[in-house]
């Protein structure tokens, strides 16, 4: 082994032959600082300072691997490098270049290749006549580039800049693209702050060309190791066009919502506070994000903020819920009902020697500024003694104490009340059976049994649920054999006093081989049919799916299907198609078909579905049709584009 010194740069080589003050190393490897490293075949040292390595040369650097044929060290910070292939560990990129030179830690490239996927034969890749790549900042910067996809070009830029550096910084983020031939064109282009180690701000000017513009901000921030914070706001106007056309109530839609979520403020507890504010829906759905143009909300006209508190002792819980709601559809919400505070307190059940013990009590205060205000408070309070049979079964009495309490505020009308003692018989086991295959069945019998009701009911305040003697039988069960698995759920409640057995629940799952089968289905035994069933079968074959899903309702009137199956072309890609029939109306709700991959280095997915929306017209129930062609695609780590465009 010999070794050679020069400033910070260590040589080390295999063995070295000096000829005319020329050093000719063999297996040489150089060092600089521990973290700077180049081996190759064999190396030149001239003038003892000027270093030339050849064949299959290496350098390691900052999780960074380059690859050449010949490499030229004139100092530890000006490097020549003939032929290059450059990778980064951290990020998972690479690039191939014919001559380059690294100075200052920048490489310079010429005719090069990028790419994150396969480096033989890349799904993409940008081709460029120069560029150059920081070490430090991870600044890409490329001259003259196009986009191949497939070695197909499909797009040119003069000029490329993009940083490969994870860490945040402000600018511009991708923007949100759509088309609508009611709306028009849509485009939202976010603008990064970064305004703290701790906080950022998002501003989002929008405009959507036959309606309106506006601006939305979206400011985000971390005050512990514990908790996150974020407040939106933002406001949008209408045309006076489209705001007359559409006999809007609002031309201009604003609002604001602060969401906050935070663990340990004092050791095991929770706060979280989600609060909202709109003139009207339309500020949610004109949110720049919405460039799929997406109505769902607009069907919820109820805006509701909450803010809730949970803290845990050593053997039980305390919540403390507040909600508040906005009824859009109302001029004024002073009639509206707020749940300011509801409070619920939990002790787990405890064992003292043969007593088994816990306690729920919750409390709701109802208010509203029309005065309408007045508060319910509920408890129950189990006490039993569990008791083992023999090996299979388990026996467990209990006696239950419950009662509810309810009164208005400032009014003349006496309290409400009721309260309740029943006793509780559950007899329950579960068993195992293995060799051949695996059988478990956990059954379960609870009789109640009144004892006690006392209630006075002034108004409808609270309920007076009167407790009656009841039976309620429940199994759960699952068997396995080599490849068929099924697991049961079964539930029913039987009313002795009313001689009437509530809705019956069946719920199985089922696997067999490439067959999947989930059924759940209550079944009234008054109106003696089934009442809900939701069925979805699945079969895998090959690389394809084929879905089989099939609902229905009695009341309200519920009957669909719906088809999905997905063509596997490998194990990155498929093409699926969708299609929901209603039942009931006669109609097809909507079909859709695309295609989707789904790979390491890049993503896409392309769509067109056709949607049918009932609304009724003065000649009748009709349909608008609307068409919609939606696609996703994403190149990692340099970006893409999500557009959605509507025609009617």
């Amino acid at each position: 082994m010999v070794v050679f010194s020069f400033a910070d740069l260590k040589i080390f080589a295999k063995s070295a032959k000096e000829v005319k003050n020329i050093i000719y190393l063999d297996k040489p490897y150089l060092i600089y600082n521990d973290k700077f490293f180049i081996q190759s075949n064999k190396a030149v040292i001239k003038n003892k300072h000027n270093i030339l390595f050849e064949g299959n040369v290496t350098l390691f650097y900052k999780n960074s691997v380059i690859k050449s044929n010949k490499v030229e060290v004139i100092t530890k910070n000006n490097i020549k490098i003939n032929y290059t292939f450059y990778y980064d560990k951290q990020l998972d990129v690479w690039i191939r270049s014919k001559i380059s030179k690294y100075k200052n830690n920048v490489l310079y490239f010429n005719n090069l290749i990028f790419s994150s996927c396969c480096v033989k034969n890349p799904d993409w890749y940008l081709f460029a006549k120069k560029g150059s790549y920081n070490k430090n900042t991870k600044y890409l910067k490329l001259y003259n580039l196009i986009l191949y996809v497939h070695k197909t070009p499909v797009f040119y830029l003069p000029f490329y800049f993009n940083s490969l550096n994870k860490k945040r910084r402000s600018g511009f983020l991708r923007p949100y693209v759509g088309f609508s031939a009611q709306e028009g064109f849509l485009y939202s282009q976010p603008i990064y702050f970064v305004t703290s180690l701790r906080s950022d701000l998002e501003l989002t000017p929008t405009i959507r060309t036959k309606r309106g513009k506006g601006i939305y901000l979206t400011f985000r921030f971390v005050d512990s190791p514990y908790s996150f914070g974020e407040f939106k706001s933002g406001i949008f106007y209408d045309s006076n066009k489209y705001f007359t056309q559409n006999n809007l109530a609002h031309k201009k839609h604003f609002g604001y919502e602060f969401n906050y979520k935070r663990d340990k403020i004092f050791n095991n507890d929770k706060l979280y506070i989600d609060l909202k504010y709109a003139n009207d829906v339309d500020y949610f759905y004109l949110n720049p994000k919405n460039y799929t143009f997406n109505q769902d909300y607009l069907t919820d006209k109820i805006i509701t903020s909450k803010i809730n508190y949970i803290k845990n002792f050593n053997n039980s819980i305390l919540g403390i819920y507040n909600r508040y709601f906005i009824d859009t559809s109302l001029l004024n919400n002073k009639n509206t009902l707020q749940v300011l505070p509801q409070i619920n307190y939990h002790i787990f059940e405890k064992k003292h020697k043969l007593l088994l013990t816990s306690f729920d009590y919750n409390l709701y205060n109802y208010y509203s500024e029309g005065g309408n205000r007045y508060f319910v408070s509920n408890f129950i309070l189990p006490v039993g003694i569990n008791l083992k049979l023999n090996d299979y079964m388990n026996f467990k009495i209990s006696e239950i104490l419950k009662g509810e309490y309810g009164n208005y505020y400032n009014s003349s009308i006496p309290p409400n009340y009721f309260f309740s003692t029943y006793s509780q018989f559950k007899l329950y086991s579960s068993f195992t059976k293995t060799g051949d295959f695996l059988h478990i069945i956990s059954p379960e019998i609870i009789f109640n049994l009144k004892n006690y009701n006392k209630s006075k009911i002034n108004s409808n305040i609270i309920n007076a649920n009167n407790m009656q003697n009841s039976l309620e039988f429940d199994i759960f069960q699952i068997f396995q054999k080599n490849d068929f698995y099924i697991d049961h759920s079964f539930h029913q409640f039987y009313n002795i006093d009313a001689n009437k057995a509530e809705n019956m629940e069946n719920i199985i799952n089922m696997n067999y081989k490439n067959f999947s089968l989930s059924d759940n289905n209550k079944f009234d035994w008054d109106r003696k049919r089934t009442v809900y069933n939701s069925a979805v079968f699945v079969y895998s074959f090959f690389k394809n799916k084929l879905y089989l899903t099939h609902v229905y309702q009695y009341e309200p009137k519920l009957k669909s299907i719906d088809i999905k199956f997905e063509k596997g072309i490998n194990s990155y890609k498929k093409l699926y198609f969708e299609y929901n029939y209603d039942m009931i109306n006669r109609y097809p709700k909507f079909w859709m078909f695309g295609i989707n991959l789904n790979k390491k280095c890049w993503q896409y997915d392309f769509g067109f579905k056709k949607l049918l929306t009932p609304v009724l017209k003065e000649n009748g129930v009709s349909y608008n049709e609307d068409y919609i062609i939606s696609f996703n695609i994403n190149f990692y780590p340099i970006g893409g584009i999500k557009q959605s465009i509507l025609f009617k």
